[in-house]
């Protein structure tokens, strides 16, 4: 007997790394000489007289040929005329393919009918598994989990118990590898996240065991369907973590399903659905012009199938094509594709509906390109369609009501539009909104920037006459600047959270409630089509009830998480602050100063505290600030030259002081303390070394008349407040030094001499020039760059501090990541005022599967522990710690990523007890790295006065004054995050 399965699968939700000027493509592009064999085979008449086995095998031949050929119009004739002489294989065949087209209705009643004809038990299952994977895109779940029940049955007994001979073996891991995708679909359509990448994870498993029995495969085309199968596999996996935000994870997994689709040899006709998943990837991580490229390939692919522009298959593949340019900014040629869409789907006349008319970024586009009356039409029709199917204040609806604020600004109807900034703004801020901990991607973050911005922009008008507008814009500015690291650090805080008594319970309650209410919300705005209507009469309603149902469930988790751990709920939804909230904790000699920089000026505000703001618009916009930041920072990164060091860039360095620090002159003069929040590329710049004169001869450094502290935000910085006032630590020092990344036995060996502590793993690579397809890439984590200078440092601090080196000191193998969870655990750690980790900082993406910031720990022999203290141990950590020394984290990355990473860290140990962080900005030489260290705790420790900014302020002194260290780049790599004060 026979056992064919020929529905076209969805083996498209993952993707794969562009190279820049030469694109891989995943498919394999059939030569001149397959393409005429293919047709040939397609274009042979089947004699009706032959026998029913020869018939069969020209049937299944031409399925084959049609679907590499990608020709679905004779691809389903010829699967009707072999339907009509094949109830079984042939009407397995037609089921499937009917299922993706309009047809469904007629597909539902085939496979309805073939789940009572099948008796087979492997074949039973996936019967079951495919009309349950049906009824999950139409939103039946219940209907779905029912099948999905009935098949797990089928498999713990009658499969369970069969005979393993022939091919029998092959075909029960087939239906194992599709029992599990449709559990982890159906799962994460439930909320059920966790449980479905679990699923997920299974089923690529088996796929994996299944690619080993392909001599099994009766028939070719079993052969092809079954490694399409294992495809999908991968691609849900993928697309489950794209998700839930676990970018690395998902591109490890891209990396190996695109091994496989070359050794699979899959045919690029089937790969459009492919290629837009890639570009999704793209998208979701912000690297708009990877995600063009292969949206360009995906449009491609459809049109040499034959599918005209203007039609569903092609709005699909132009979507990304879309998005990609606004990613990039390209607002013209992006109202040219908007157009292309219009002019040709009115050629077909069927106007784009639902997803596929991606109203709000067409109202984006229209604002950026000055269509204003446009923009306000098409995003005022969008505005009602969202409050009829979310409510008035959901997250979407919110974004869409901000982006419609605009254009009502952009119109003179000003009063309209504050009233709609103020509700957008509202609901994406409130404690119950989704903002926070919903996964965000890039564009998504790129509309929700540009609605504070616009906002702040519109009330920066009228702040000079209103003391009220004047709030109102700092509080504003303070969101952009949290926005910028918060939801990383929120994912870390809620999953340190389920491991705490109490909290845990109502965590995981709460956090099931969002993922079920994001997936209803992706699923309702996809809908819309006359299909979608017609397909789904009643489901899009009972989705809008169960949507409001669990909104009020969740609603009231996050009252009660607010209400009992506030300090909790600050962290993952923090409220911006007043600038009498921090003028309140300031004392007489300090200056706070918060700078948010925007795309056309910089915003600033200098707060005494007296309670007097002083607030200054600058010209500098995003763009110049990122190219003087870059410039500096060029001559800054340079310790491992020596003396083929170039100058410092005296220039761009003072461009910056004299338009962002200059108008607060006399503030300035009357402080001996400033308190710098900014985020972004100005986060990236130590403020010490920026020139007061543009004198290059003898520079008047800004750290020779004040001391100077770095917060990534207000709100931060004022939690850091009240720690400060709870009673330090008594005993003096605990270190981890000079970690082993190379787990086997070895002699480290102490430092001499002028040494430069190499940067770590793939940082000196762009994110955006690591090639998918090569794991090469990255670095094993045995030949990560040891640190054995740093012995020397630890140990010289131990002595300054009076510490024990025997019991204080935790250095080469045994400074494992256990080891520093152990010290927490004891309650040791806790009783520490100064902690050093003298070890690498790791971005996310840095190693495979990294999905947070995270420490360099020594390796071990149990290769199931990992070695890396990440963000959520981070948070996990009991400390009460006046410092905690990152002695080799540095924060030089592309486009301000190591800089958000940093500020995420800083936040996760400012929540578990430390006050103040000290950060290296860039790759530091030992010698004068040493001096800085032990200066700044020599001068804390003898004078119990001084604050902690002075601290390093003398050693930074110091430092200069010695003759091989004049240049900033040994002076001035440390900077101290947090709390500056004593």
């Amino acid at each position: 007997m026979k056992f064919f399965f020929t529905a076209v699968l969805l083996f498209c939700v993952f993707g794969i790394h562009a190279q820049d000027q030469n694109l891989d493509q995943a498919g394999v592009r059939l030569s001149a000489q397959e393409r005429e064999r293919l047709q040939l085979i397609l274009d042979k008449p089947i004699d009706e007289s032959s026998l029913f086995s020869s018939r069969v095998v020209l049937h299944r031949d031409k399925d084959l040929a049609a679907f590499k050929l990608g020709d679905v119009v004779r691809r389903e004739e010829n699967l009707r005329a072999w339907a009509a002489i094949d109830p079984q294989d042939g009407k397995w065949g037609l089921f499937g393919f009917l299922m993706d087209t309009q047809n469904r209705a007629e597909g539902y009643r085939l496979g309805r009918e073939l789940v009572n004809e099948q008796k087979w038990p492997p074949n039973r299952v996936r019967l079951r598994i495919q009309l349950a994977r049906n009824f999950i895109d139409d939103s039946n779940l219940k209907e779905s989990a029912k099948l999905i029940a009935e098949a797990e049955n089928i498999l713990r007994s009658d499969v369970k118990n069969m005979p393993r001979q022939g091919n029998t073996t092959f075909w029960i891991l087939r239906a194992e590898v599709e029992f599990y995708i449709a559990k982890a679909i159906l799962n994460m359509r439930m909320g059920r996240w966790q449980e479905g990448i679990e699923d997920a994870k299974s089923a690529v498993v088996k796929s994996v065991d299944l690619s080993k029995l392909m001599s099994m495969a009766p028939t070719e085309n079993a052969k092809q369907w079954s490694y399409g199968t294992m495809l999908h596999a991968y691609a849900t996996l993928g697309q489950q973590q794209i998700l839930a935000g676990l970018y690395a994870e998902a591109e490890w997994t891209l990396r190996d399903a695109y091994q496989r689709t070359k050794t699979y040899g899959m045919p690029e006709t089937s790969m459009q659905g492919f290629y837009n998943r890639v570009a999704d990837y793209y998208m979701a991580v912000g690297q708009f012009d990877e995600s063009y490229k292969f949206a360009v390939m995906s449009e491609k692919i459809v049109l040499d199938q034959g599918y005209q522009m203007g039609s569903p298959m092609w709005l699909w593949a132009r979507m990304r094509f879309n998005s990609a340019l606004i990613g990039s900014d390209k607002w013209q040629e992006a109202l040219k594709s908007f157009d292309l869409v219009d002019q040709e789907t009115a050629r077909l006349g069927r106007a784009p509906r639902g997803a596929q008319s991606q109203s709000l970024l067409r109202g984006y586009v229209y604002i950026r390109n000055g269509q204003f009356e446009k923009a306000l039409s098409i995003l005022q029709a969008n505005m009602n369609w969202h409050v009829n199917n979310f409510g008035e204040d959901h997250y979407f609806t919110s974004v869409n009501r901000g982006v419609l604020a605009v254009a009502l600004w952009k119109n003179g109807r000003v009063t309209e539009a504050r009233q709609g900034f103020d509700r957008a703004v509202r609901g994406l801020t409130a404690p119950e909104s989704l903002t926070g901990d919903y996964v965000e991607t890039a564009i998504q973050q790129k509309i929700s920037r540009f609605i504070l911005q616009s906002y702040l922009q519109l009330v920066a008008q009228t702040a000079d006459k209103d003391p009220k507008d004047a709030e109102l814009i700092f509080q504003i500015a303070e969101q952009l600047n949290v926005s910028k690291v918060q939801q990383a650090l929120a994912e870390a805080a809620v999953r340190s959270g389920v491991s705490e008594p109490g909290l845990s319970s109502i965590i995981r309650k709460e956090q099931d409630a969002k993922n079920e209410i994001a997936t209803l919300t992706n699923y309702i705005s996809g809908q819309g089509t006359e299909e979608d209507k017609r397909r789904n009469p009643q489901i899009l309603t009972q989705m809008r009830e169960r949507l409001r149902e669990i909104e009020k469930e969740r609603r009231e988790y996050k009252v009660q998480i607010q209400k009992t751990y506030p300090e909790y709920f600050q962290l993952i939804q923090p409220k911006p602050p007043s600038t009498q909230d921090i003028a309140r904790q300031l004392q007489p000699d300090e200056l706070f100063l918060a700078i948010t920089p925007l795309e056309d000026k910089t915003y600033v505000w200098a707060i005494d505290g007296k309670g007097e703001v002083k607030f200054q618009i600058s010209n500098l916009s995003e763009a110049d600030l990122k190219k003087l930041v870059t410039q500096t920072r060029k001559t800054l990164d340079v310790a491992e030259l020596g003396l083929r060091a170039p100058p410092f860039d005296v220039n761009s360095a003072h461009q910056i002081y004299k338009q962002i620090l200059a108008p607060f002159e006399d503030e300035l003069k009357r402080s001996k303390h400033l308190i710098v929040a900014t985020s972004g590329q100005l986060a990236q710049l130590p403020f010490a070394v920026l020139p007061r004169t543009p004198d290059s001869k003898s520079t008047a450094w800004l750290v020779q008349d004040i001391a100077i502290s770095h917060v990534p935000a207000a709100n931060g910085w004022l939690a850091l407040k009240r720690l400060s006032k709870q009673p330090t630590a008594k005993q003096p020092m605990l270190a981890w030094g000079d970690p082993a990344f190379d787990a086997n036995p070895t002699t480290s060996i102490a430092g001499g001499g002028n040494v430069v502590r190499s940067m770590a793993v793939t940082r000196s690579l762009e994110a955006s020039q690591r090639n998918i397809m090569d794991a090469a890439n990255y670095v094993a984590y045995s030949k990560i760059p040891p640190l054995p200078e740093t012995r020397d440092e630890v140990l010289r601090l131990a002595t300054i501090l009076k510490a024990d080196p025997q019991q204080d000191l935790i250095m080469g193998h045994e400074a494992t990541r256990s080891s520093v969870l152990k010290q927490s655990a004891s309650g040791n750690l806790a009783q520490k005022q100064v902690v050093v980790f003298a070890t690498h900082g790791l971005l996310a993406g840095d190693l495979p599967q990294l999905n947070q910031p995270a420490l360099a720990m020594a390796a071990t022999k149990d290769a199931k522990e990992s070695p890396l203290l990440t963000l959520e141990d981070v948070l996990s950590l009991r400390l009460n710690a006046d410092w905690v020394v990152l002695s080799a984290c540095n924060t030089a990355g592309a486009d301000g990523k190591a800089e958000e990473a940093l500020s995420g860290l800083a936040r996760g140990f400012f929540y578990a007890g430390s006050r103040s962080l000290l950060v290296t900005h860039w790759a530091v030489e030992s010698i004068s790295a040493m001096n800085l260290t032990t200066k700044t705790f020599a001068a804390y420790k003898q004078n119990t006065q001084i604050r902690r900014a002075e601290a390093l302020r003398q050693a930074m002194l110091d430092t200069m004054k010695m003759p091989n260290f004049s240049h900033p780049t040994y002076w001035a790599p440390y900077a101290l995050v947090g709390e500056g004060g004593r």
